[in-house]
């Protein structure tokens, strides 16, 4: 964990983590049934500070106290920043609304990830992937890449409303283009509660 820390710290002082809010969050957070809402790995809040300003109540999830730091900056009702390790925090089942992860990829995650929402709540998952591409800006570790298709069969059990993979020009860093898949899931409604509420892209 210490080892992580200090890395993430590092990247977050060169503001190489620094960025717009996902367009991907922007354009599917509304389907979210209530205002409760998980960043897992929420870095400087790009994301986060953007829901708490739409009103949501945001539990901001990041490993490095330089982000929580900048988290708290944003001084945002609703917005809650939490200094955590991913791998030993206790999420609570059938907690959240509306969980958002962004470019931080743990496969162990995903069965907690899945028990955390509540009934017919909202998971929006975007993070880099493979590609053989010459001009694509990627990690260099693999284990941080999704599979060709591996996102989209990770969370099967959920009812996939939207999923893509595609090559974005990454407005962040030095702006170069990325590959990356992008998952909008719902988990399923106890009852007779109709799937997919509150969308409204226009």
């Amino acid at each position: 964990m210490k080892q992580d820390r200090i890395r993430w710290n590092r990247k977050f002082d060169s503001k190489q983590e620094m960025g717009e809010t996902s367009q991907w969050v922007q354009d599917m957070y509304r389907m979210a049934p209530g205002p409760i809402v998980l960043d897992l790995a929420a870095g400087q809040g790009r994301n986060a500070a953007f829901l708490a300003r739409q009103g949501y109540e945001v539990l901001a999830l990041d490993l490095s106290d330089r982000a929580v730091q900048s988290l708290k900056a944003h001084n945002l009702p609703g917005l809650v920043p939490v200094q955590a390790d991913l791998d030993t925090y206790p999420l609570r089942g059938e907690s959240f609304d509306l969980i958002v992860c962004c470019f931080f990829l743990d496969r162990r995650l995903f069965p907690y990830i899945k028990e955390s929402l509540k009934p017919g709540g909202i998971l929006l998952y975007e993070s880099a992937m493979e590609s053989d591409q010459p001009s694509i800006n990627q990690p260099g570790n693999r284990d941080y890449l999704f599979r060709t298709n591996e996102l989209l069969h990770s969370f099967l059990g959920l009812r996939i409303i939207s999923y893509q993979e595609v090559v974005f020009r990454d407005a962040k860093g030095d702006g170069q283009n990325r590959v990356v898949a992008r998952l909008a899931a719902q988990k399923g409604w106890t009852g007779d509660a109709p799937l997919v509420r509150n969308l409204n892209l226009c």
